[in-house]
């Protein structure tokens, strides 16, 4: 029992939250806890707990520790200079107010000392009621709201906005025609475009008392090439680049702002790609960019080591501060991939703090509707603390953290991980990049059978079905329960899929319609209820942590996918019955998914071909 009477009032109440969420028993007639100013360190000899600290993250991890029963002394030496956390914001799933809060508790209790909420259009501009209507924006009051809360425990609340590309969704309205060039991509060089710049920026100094802002900058792959051609003419991209890069960055000191970005755009004009093993940044480039512009060089699959130490030298060579930005898998389906994270991040930390960059920033994005949950990362999130705080550690030490911050044990997020990874299959294609498998069996056609040829029915169908099993055990879970529902849910699906599409292409060629009959009766009713309930899952765990906005999203995605069998029973029974004489898609010859010819005993589709999108998984045509 420990008592926290004794500390300074700018502790006390975020102590007491962290204390609760915890499970740290809190009394005033416990163990003191005190604290003074140092290098990290918790001493528990005394008849007093005492706690140093420089920063109040590093105050809140200490107490964390205490979960573990601290005996004697413990101490930590910090190696980051920031540790922040971005989450993404943009692809449909905002956090709720609650849950949101949450996230910040969490990550003090890390001891994270930033939240960098990536918002495209989901932020409130006065004067434009159609940047971000009907996404979820948050308002500035709410904005006000949450910054406050993060002061609490010394996490800075950071914008991370977009000036250039990645505006698709403010893009489909009337009213920015004027400002696009082409794509999702807005028109450089034009008054009307930095005036709305201007707005993002006068919105985000209102709402934020950070004077740090990410400007997104990235991923402008055709930037000069639409509208800007037809007015300007071809020029160099990468002036027209530096050009706007120049007038953002004078827009953002007006506000008294300090900017960062993301580095790609620097590295794909010059080479034609972002990661390269050989090549530098010509200095005429290095030269023109603002020296007090933070660089943020993000990399989320990198394997290879030497490629990603020349990747940070490059950084290195311009005349910014540069920060890293790795990557919490989860943005490829409904289940991230923590123990990639572990694998990966670990390489890229470590490297990254032995060069001297000493800015980490862990992101989690929601590519494609962002079906998986906003806390589902929480391993790769610890993962980036423990290596930034602590440096080496064992897998004990790990999960039992894990386990008492999280009141959960690390043995569920294991199993879920290796949901894209059925007998056979390698990790990541040849590319390096991972295969969200799951995805791709939940959604494609049972008729058509897209990925038919990629499945191995017996040994997936155990597979599937044995984690399904193993995971019933973790969905009671109070903290979180529900994201292993979704996990499981996500199974029985691909358990069921792994055997009806070729029971039914088998059927129809041995022309067995006894067997159709009996697949539209019974299995496919089954696969109808497997879907509905992960539907449920996934809408309960929406409604837990994010606003309403974007659910509606998953609910016609799958909701079409049960409707879509409802019409294959209609089309095999109509076939059992002889009121047609062939099903169409049966008819058509299965080929590999990512175009392969001939034989191959490697299951595994390659990155390029199309999967992990419900677009492309669903139906070749067009949606």
């Amino acid at each position: 029992m420990y008592s926290l009477e004794k500390l300074p009032s700018e502790l006390y109440e975020g102590a007491k939250e962290i204390c609760k969420m915890l499970c740290i028993p809190v009394s005033s007639s416990g163990k003191p806890i005190t604290v003074k100013n140092g290098e990290m360190s918790i001493d528990a000899t005394g008849e007093n707990i005492v706690i140093t600290y420089n920063t109040k993250p590093q105050f809140f991890r200490l107490l964390s520790m205490l979960t573990e029963q601290i005996e004697g002394k413990y101490s930590e030496k910090p190696a980051q200079s920031m540790l922040c956390y971005m989450a993404d914001q943009s692809r449909n799933a905002v956090f709720n107010m609650e849950s949101a809060k949450r996230m910040i508790r969490y990550l003090a209790a890390m001891g994270f000392d930033s939240l960098m909420l990536y918002t495209e259009d989901t932020y409130e501009i006065e004067g434009q009621p159609y940047f971000g209507y009907m996404r979820g924006r948050w308002t500035e009051s709410e904005l006000k709201e949450l910054v406050e809360y993060g002061e609490k425990f010394g996490v800075e609340l950071i914008p991370c906005i977009q000036t250039l590309a990645h505006l698709e969704r403010m893009m489909r309205w009337k009213c920015y025609q004027s400002v696009i060039d082409c794509n999702d991509i807005l028109l450089v060089g034009d008054d009307k475009t930095y005036d709305l710049i201007e707005q993002m920026f006068k919105a985000c100094s209102k709402a934020f008392k950070s004077r740090r802002i990410n400007l997104g900058l990235d991923e402008a792959h055709m930037l000069g090439l639409g509208r800007y051609l037809d007015i300007n003419g071809y020029q160099n991209r990468s002036e027209i680049m530096l050009r706007h890069l120049e007038k953002v960055c004078q827009i953002a000191k007006k506000y008294g702002f300090c900017p960062m970005m993301w580095s790609d755009m620097f590295f794909r004009l010059a080479f034609g790609t972002y990661y390269v093993k050989t090549g530098e940044i010509t200095k005429d480039v290095i030269d023109k960019v603002p020296s007090d512009l933070t660089l943020i060089y993000w990399d989320y699959y990198t394997s290879d080591r030497e490629m990603f130490s020349h990747m940070v030298k490059c950084h290195k060579s311009f005349n910014n501060p540069v920060a890293f930005a790795g990557g919490c898998h989860k943005w490829g389906g409904f289940v991230a991939n923590n123990m990639v994270t572990y694998e990966l991040e670990s390489m890229h930390i470590s490297e990254c703090l032995k060069q001297g960059l000493d800015q980490i920033i862990a992101t989690g994005w929601g590519d494609d509707g962002a079906e998986a949950a906003h806390f589902s990362i929480i391993p790769g999130l610890l993962l980036y603390a423990e290596k930034c705080y602590k440096g080496d550690f064992d897998r004990a030490w790990f999960d039992t953290r894990f386990e008492n911050i999280f009141k959960i044990p690390m043995r569920p997020f294991e199993v879920m991980n290796d949901i894209d990874c059925p007998p056979g299959f390698n990790i990541t294609s040849s590319s390096g990049r991972r295969i969200y498998f799951h995805k791709s069996m939940i959604y494609f056609d049972v008729l058509t059978g897209l990925i038919n040829k990629h499945i191995s029915r017996d040994a997936f169908v155990k597979f599937y079905a044995d984690m399904v099993k193993t995971l019933e055990e973790y969905c009671n879970n109070d903290n979180f329960g529900y994201i292993v529902k979704v996990a499981r849910d996500a199974a029985r699906v691909a358990s069921l899929k792994s055997r009806i599409p070729l029971d039914i292409r088998s059927a129809y060629e041995k022309k067995d319609k006894s067997e159709l009959a009996r697949i539209a009766a019974e299995d496919l009713p089954e696969l109808i209820a497997a879907l509905d309930s992960l539907l449920k899952s996934e809408e309960n765990q929406w409604r837990i942590e994010s606003r309403a906005f974007g659910l509606e999203v998953q609910q016609l995605r799958l909701g079409g996918a049960k409707q879509r069998i409802l019409g294959v029973i209609d089309v095999i029974n109509d076939y059992c019955s002889g009121k047609t004489d062939k099903i169409d898609e049966l008819e058509q010859e299965v080929l590999w998914v990512d175009c392969r010819t001939g034989n191959s005993n490697d299951p595994t589709p390659q990155h390029g071909s199309g999967l992990s999108r419900w677009r492309a998984d669903s139906s070749v045509n067009i949606i």
